[in-house]
């Protein structure tokens, strides 16, 4: 491995494959004209190339520059799984209706329950599944393809859904702590990872998903 492929190598970790192939092409553009102009100023082939590897930077920095402003590996992926939702989706109408199918059915139950024993915590973990389900699984077909839509949204979910986890624990919300700031996290995760992809792609290539 010479010392340029090493260089990018460490550069590119974690990014995406366009991302990396992006990198790799700049840089080594970048390199062969530092490296020429070292050759004509009287350089070595060898000498050209320490001071053209020199000019790159340390690729440790150069990598944590390229993760905040290119695709990572794991945004990618979570942008390809979005989509290929978003697809099944619009292929399969049946997926559409069970997808819809879902709130209705935890209401349902969540409703019959009410009526028939009170307000047990298994009607608690019902009702906060309709809410939350029925905020996610209908939001596809809601007319969310705004920016400014899309921030209201984001804005009643992040209301709605730790309101849910609340509600699903009940009075063992405390007792239960811990087991509700992990559920919190993955929310908080998933929220801060989409919001990572928005701010690096340009509106025109947001997948209905990513509004969301």
């Amino acid at each position: 491995m010479t010392e340029l492929e090493g260089w990018l190598t460490l550069a590119t970790r974690r990014l995406s494959k366009d991302s990396a192939a992006l990198v790799r092409s700049e840089i080594q553009e970048h390199y062969e004209s530092a490296r020429e102009s070292a050759l004509a100023g009287g350089a070595t082939e060898e000498q050209a190339a320490r001071t053209a590897l020199a000019t790159l930077g340390e690729p440790q920095v150069a990598n944590r520059q390229y993760r905040r402003v290119l695709l990572t590996s794991e945004e990618a992926r979570i942008l390809r799984e979005s989509n290929w939702e978003a697809r099944a989706v619009c292929k399969y109408p049946v997926a559409k209706w069970f997808l819809l199918s879902i709130p209705v059915a935890f209401l349902s139950a969540a409703v019959a329950l009410l009526l028939t024993g009170g307000m047990s915590p298994i009607t608690r973990v019902l009702l906060a599944a309709a809410i939350a389900t029925s905020l996610v699984c209908v939001a596809p077909f809601l007319p969310i393809y705004t920016p400014s839509r899309a921030r209201v949204y984001r804005a009643i979910k992040c209301i709605v859904l730790p309101s849910a986890l609340f509600l699903a624990f009940g009075p063992d919300s405390r007792k239960l702590s811990w087991l509700l700031i992990c559920c919190l996290w993955l929310l908080v995760h998933a929220e801060t990872t989409r919001m990572s992809i928005r701010r690096k792609l340009p509106v025109a290539q947001w997948p209905k998903q990513l509004y969301l």
